[in-house]
């Protein structure tokens, strides 16, 4: 028999295969589990050029399954500003911008990432700060008279609302923001007694417009930055253990092409399926139409692709119609979303879902805005042409009540969710008054639908949004949003081996079995028995990908 590629043993191995093994030692060839078993047994088949990793002291899982990361958003963060993590006082913004002037040619912007601290401790009262105030354009001004300069708010989903921006007199200068500039939707220009502009803005939108609408003057990324983002955040959700990924909520032409490039260069280190969003807001239906027969060829049936990026299927979406109306007005570019925004009425809805079906296109929604909405949809669609073995997707299942489980399961549906919402319970669709109704895992799992665990890259561990899953941390009222009912092993199943379903490998990846891809972690910690509020800070010291270490220390271990 050939020799092994790598041989992992010393640890503790949890394979999460049918029989839920711990076994010695894993033996890996052409990229798949070749031998799990005995240590004894798998060397039998080292050979001269095998590398042998001892682990002992750590665990061994299967890869995480991230099945919503926005990868690209994330690596987007380090595109899009100066950071300015953990400078909690206004004294400390100004003197970053300082010191950005001295090196930035009269004139330019100086653009700075939102204020607090990154992932979960972003500023959104004056209270975080140590003034107890925002800064204003005078602040900024002191030190910055001749450039422009704007310190950008969150992504809706990264905090609380409201966002707080802020600009300098010559940003909003350039931008022509005066006093009589009206406010755009669902934002507030902050004003001082005498009805001058401080420089603040609070936005509450989560999906933002003010870059989209009086702050439009702002640099927007580029090409490059969505290259340099894809790349960036690949190596960022290696190195938290994430192997594979889902990103249902969809991603734009301009994305997918960032994905093919940083693919092609060799430097895509978690496997990515991705679905087109659909610029709903751009176009009508017919224009859609023709979209949608385009692309059927590459996003159909299972889609196209290897085995690091695959193509597969649409993105809808029931949001806003206001704010999807002024990011559609600036198609075909989008900020930081990776996705167009969209706000499909019912009649839409179906008429472009069954066009879908009929191309052998699986439809992807969020859910989390109106579950019924979608589901009628999705019955209506089905009545039309069946979609009940196309796996179709819904995004961020908040709560279900029996009734529309069994319709989900009827349907034959995928849940996705996200329990990291419920850490900032107030602020994510009245979670803390839904409470354990709310982020319905153990429902979903006992009414057998296929359900997975996504981060939504906030933050962007999934060992967080496992921890999430079992602990229903709410950080607002620092208190349990009700019992999670989840065994710890199966909520480790959830977060790495079932995932895989949403993008028809469960019988190629997953479990730590013979046959299947060698997509692995070495963790610092067991999740299956350390204390559960150890299980968001275990280290993932090493991960692996079809065999091939993607994050760990530079050199081989050997024995």
């Amino acid at each position: 028999m050939a020799a092994h590629d790598l041989i992992v043993h010393g640890g503790r191995i949890v394979t999460l295969d049918g029989s839920s093994r711990l076994v010695e030692a894993l033996g890996v060839r052409d990229g798949r589990i070749a031998a799990a078993g005995a240590v004894a047994e798998v060397l039998k088949d080292r050979g001269p050029s095998t590398r042998v990793l001892d682990v002992t002291g750590k665990t061994v899982t299967p890869g995480f399954f991230d099945a919503h990361p926005h990868m690209d958003r994330h690596g987007l963060k380090q595109r899009g500003g100066i950071p300015i993590d953990g400078r909690l006082s206004i004294a400390e913004i100004v003197e970053i911008v300082r010191q950005a002037v001295a090196r930035t040619p009269k004139g330019q912007w100086i653009v700075l990432m939102p204020m607090g601290t990154p992932p979960t401790g972003y500023v959104y009262r004056p209270d975080q700060l140590t003034e107890g105030r925002y800064p204003t354009r005078q602040d900024l001004d002191a030190v910055s008279p001749d450039h422009p300069v704007y310190i950008r708010a969150v992504w809706g989903w990264w905090s609380h609302r409201p966002f707080p921006s802020v600009a300098n007199s010559r940003a909003l200068k350039l931008a022509g923001v005066t006093r009589d500039s009206a406010a755009p939707y669902n934002t507030e220009i902050v004003r001082d007694s005498k009805g001058e502009p401080t420089g603040v803005f609070l936005e509450r939108n989560y999906a933002p417009v003010l870059e989209y609408t009086l702050l439009r003057v702002v640099p927007r990324f580029t090409h490059e930055d969505r290259v340099a983002g894809v790349r960036l955040g690949s190596a960022a959700y290696s190195a938290v253990g994430t192997t594979a990924a889902y990103e249902g909520h969809g991603v734009s032409p301009a994305i997918i092409d960032a994905y093919r490039q940083v693919d092609a260069a060799g430097d895509l280190t978690v496997r990515m399926q991705v679905p087109l969003s659909l610029p709903s807001a751009s176009f009508d239906n017919r224009k859609i139409g023709e979209l949608l027969h385009h692309w059927a060829d590459r996003l159909g049936g299972r889609g196209s692709g290897d085995g690091m990026l695959r193509l597969e299927g649409v993105c809808v979406d029931v949001g806003d119609a206001e704010v999807a109306r002024i990011i559609g007005e600036h198609y075909p570019y989008e900020q930081w979303a990776g996705h167009f925004y969209q706000s499909l009425p019912h009649d839409r809805f179906v008429e472009l879902g069954v066009l879908a079906a009929r191309l052998g296109l699986r439809l992807n929604c969020l859910v989390c805005y109106d579950l019924e909405r979608v589901l009628r949809a999705y019955e209506d669609i089905d009545k039309v042409h069946s979609i009940r073995d196309r796996r179709w997707v819904i995004i961020h299942v908040i709560d279900a009540t029996p009734d529309q489980l069994r319709r989900i399961k009827r349907l034959g549906l995928v849940a996705t969710v996200t329990p990291g919402f419920m850490f900032m319970a107030d602020d994510r669709f009245g979670l803390d008054r839904l409470r354990d109704r709310g982020v319905p895992i153990r429902e979903l799992i006992d009414a057998e639908i296929p359900v997975a665990l996504s981060t939504d890259n906030v933050p962007h561990s999934m060992l967080f949004a496992l921890w999430q899953a079992l602990s229903r941390f709410d950080g607002d009222s620092q208190s349990a949003l009700g019992p999670s009912r989840l065994g710890r092993e199966e909520a480790l199943r959830i977060s790495t081996v079932t995932g895989h379903y949403l993008t028809w490998e469960e019988g190629r990846r997953g479990p730590l079995d013979i046959g299947r891809a060698a997509d692995f972690v070495v963790l610092g910690d067991d999740p299956l028995s350390c204390a559960e509020d150890r299980i968001k800070d275990i280290p993932v010291e090493r991960t692996f990908v079809a065999g091939r270490e993607v994050h760990g220390p530079a050199e081989s271990a050997r024995s």
